[in-house]
């Protein structure tokens, strides 16, 4: 991959399936390239990937999800999300790609609607845009909370979603 990158062939080299640490650190610590991007299926068996996560804001390697609806629907459909998702007038699947956003993650979209392609690009012309989605941190703390997250690089991912959280919209 790194003379592909060498040749002009590719311009980063992204790495996907990595569910242990130390495999991602050993990778890190020899490549002469580093990855620039961690692919995974986002799901509360590796919860969520947390350690991984915080081992890529560190190093600067963007975190992108798979999976990232059907794996998680015991949270998208939650009562509580359900309300924040009818409160702002989106699908439930709106709110947790913002919510997903919201603390460092580039959820993939693998949707064959055209509605829920619409909708997803409008959530990212949203957010690019600079504007709010969630009332304050406490709506993103219930997501976190509904998915069952627990690892502290989450909590306090939280203290970081300034611009995602405003106390009125």
């Amino acid at each position: 991959m790194e003379e592909a990158v060498d040749a002009g062939t590719v311009k980063q080299i992204g790495i996907s399936n990595f569910y242990q640490l130390e495999d991602v650190q050993w990778l890190y610590e020899h490549a002469r390239i580093k990855p620039k991007v961690l692919q995974n299926r986002f799901y509360p068996e590796t919860n969520h990937d947390a350690e991984l996560r915080s081992f890529c804001k560190a190093q600067g390697i963007e975190y992108q999800s798979f999976w990232t609806l059907t794996a998680n629907e015991h949270a998208i459909h939650s009562p509580p999300a359900l309300e924040i998702a009818q409160e702002r007038g989106v699908s439930p699947e709106v709110l947790f790609y913002a919510f997903c956003m919201a603390i460092g993650i580039s959820p993939l979209d693998g949707s064959t609607s055209e509605e829920h392609m619409r909708e997803d690009m409008e959530l990212m012309d949203r957010i690019r845009g600079g504007k709010k989605f969630f009332r304050n941190k406490s709506e993103l703390e219930t997501i976190l909370l509904v998915l069952g997250f627990t690892h502290e690089f989450d909590r306090s991912t939280l203290l970081h979603t300034e611009e995602y959280a405003a106390e009125e919209l």
